[in-house]
């Protein structure tokens, strides 16, 4: 029984997968016949016409100290500390090569891990050393994304949208003799980078680092002058203007509002709910000096089209967290322009056959390097397979939602508006949902004996003016043992501390109030938080009253 026979045997698959691996093994062979290399030796590494290898040499002593790191710690009691290590490429040695680990939250592992994602810089240590041209690039181990390509994808898709982004590709990784592993190859940040994509590549980089707005201190990566974070703050300063009007000239003064708009539409078009716009995250800001103006950047790009926390169907234009997403979008014309802005991608950049075709081909490419691993390797063909189906779904959704999306809620003649389109959310734990809609119409949600925290949610575009969310719940048996904050409430999404009910055996009335400045999408949250009972919120009693218009301040 030949190989290709044995895989799908064993992973009890479709023959498709097969078929893709014989047809792979003969490409990746044809493919180690040499290229020409271009004029900048980096496109070669990231052409992909076959998986490269690596071997890094980490003496123990270096190991030890990358032990030590801790990535929850602040970075200035417990800096990423670069130690030296030895990377060979076939017959090429590089020789001190400064290796650190990276990742956060979702990616980081530890360094005696079987996959520890790692930023490599062969030019710190040892001046004017480069691999395949680059001084710096990430080793990502893709932990978050089994299907390897969800990072290359929407790379390629941000740059034919216009918006500079770090290649991407794959390599094979063998760490101190401990074996061959897929990682994924990204290109560094830093001025060798940005003079790809801009004329002067001198201003400063800022990274904003683990869940960071540009409203805390934020670090410079690269530039001329770091000290200097005028441009930034006149940035913050603008955000914070109350006029509309005003708030918008400023904008326009120091953020690329034209790249912005592509920015965040394309973040929320590929469903990047760990960037900027929906969880200031995964990103970078350039002052390009050439404009004067600020400039965003995409970064962390391995879970999107809905994957793991949120859904291809989920809002073009939802609550934004990052403070200059939300300033922007809260003028209707500039709203007006990212609506435009969005659609027009949905034509131009987003095709699906393309996208599926090119998730295929990197499919094929790195198959053959899993074969070792039946799971990963079933891992990897079932998730770029979902991958284009989320790309898909997707793309129909926003189409969708681009007809509606301009339609503030309406209200009565009473100020009042009833609301629906309810969906149910999992923040912590395992709460159980339901909806009961005979007779009377509720929202339930129930713990059974663990902290669980959930809700039910709904969207609504709102203009300038005063609010009260108003609605009836009544719990059972609630019980906030172990659980912080506990009880029930009713809040906008990003509010932290809301009034929590604990006890209410009768149908009781909950009330909270919020000011609208603009125009603005924002996020209703009947919410539950609870180790034992329910909760049930009347569906029918959910209203939103418009008081008037905000207080000017």
């Amino acid at each position: 029984m030949d190989i290709m026979s044995q895989v799908a045997r064993s992973l009890r698959i479709t023959g498709c997968l097969a078929i893709a691996l014989a047809v792979t093994v003969r490409e990746s062979v044809a493919a180690e016949t040499p290229t020409l290399r271009t004029s900048d030796p980096s496109d070669e590494l990231f052409a992909g016409k076959a998986v490269s290898g690596i071997q890094i040499t980490i003496p123990e002593a270096g190991v030890a100290v990358l032990r030590e790191y801790n990535w929850r710690q602040s970075s200035a009691t417990n800096p990423r500390e670069d130690v030296r290590a030895t990377v060979r490429e076939g017959n090429t040695v590089y020789t001190n090569v400064a290796v650190h680990l990276k990742g956060s939250a979702g990616s980081f592992r530890p360094i005696d891990s079987e996959k520890p994602a790692l930023t490599l810089n062969f030019d710190k240590f040892a001046k004017g050393q480069r691999f395949h041209g680059l001084q710096k690039l990430h080793l990502n181990n893709s932990v978050q994304d089994p299907s390897y390509i969800s990072e290359i994808i929407c790379r390629e898709i941000f740059m034919k949208a216009g918006i500079p982004s770090p290649r991407a590709s794959h390599i094979l990784v063998d760490l101190n003799g401990h074996g061959a592993q897929l990682y994924v190859l990204v290109e560094g940040w830093n001025k060798q980078f940005l003079k790809r994509h801009f004329k002067n590549p001198s201003g400063n980089l800022y990274d904003g680092g683990f869940a960071k707005d540009i409203n805390t201190p934020i670090e410079v990566q690269s530039g001329g002058n770091p000290d200097d974070r005028t441009r930034l703050n006149d940035l913050l300063a603008a955000t914070r203007e109350s006029n509309i009007a005003v708030r918008s000239k400023h904008l326009a003064d120091v953020l690329d509002i034209d790249q912005f708009l592509s920015f965040l539409a394309m973040e929320l078009l590929t469903v990047h709910w760990d960037g900027y716009g929906m969880n200031r995250n995964n990103y970078r800001i350039f002052h390009d000096m050439e404009s004067d103006r600020m400039v965003f950047l995409p970064h962390g790009m391995d879970q999107m089209f809905g994957m793991w926390r949120s859904k291809p169907q989920s809002p073009i234009t939802p609550m934004m967290k990052g403070v200059v997403a939300k300033a922007v979008m809260s003028d209707p014309a500039l709203r007006r322009r990212y609506l435009d802005r969005m659609s027009s991608l949905l034509t131009n950049v987003f095709d699906h056959a393309a996208i599926t075709n090119r998730a295929q081909e990197l499919t094929r490419r790195i198959q053959p390097h899993l074969l070792k691993n039946f799971i990963e390797l079933a891992n990897q063909d079932r998730y770029s397979s979902q991958l284009c189906d989320r790309v898909a779904q997707r793309i129909e959704s926003a189409r969708e939602q681009l007809t509606e999306a301009s339609t503030p809620v309406r209200f009565n003649a009473s100020g009042v508006a009833q609301l629906s389109g309810w969906r149910n959310s999992t923040e912590s734990g395992s709460p159980g949902f339901a909806r009961n809609q005979n007779g009377d119409d509720t929202l339930q949600i129930t713990a059974n004996g663990s902290q669980s925290y959930g809700s039910w949610r709904t969207q609504v575009l709102l203009n300038d003016g005063q609010y009260h969310l108003t609605g009836r719940v009544k719990t059972e048996n609630l019980s906030t043992n172990r659980t912080t904050r506990g009880g029930v409430s009713l809040r906008i999404s990003g509010d932290r501390e809301p009034k929590m009910l604990v006890n209410a055996p009768d149908w009781t009335t909950l009330q909270y109030d919020f000011d609208i400045n603009g125009l603005l999408d924002m996020e209703l949250v009947c919410e539950f938080r609870a180790s034992q009972g329910s909760v049930q919120f009347d569906a029918s009693s959910l209203k939103l009253i418009r008081k008037g218009d905000r207080e000017k301040k």
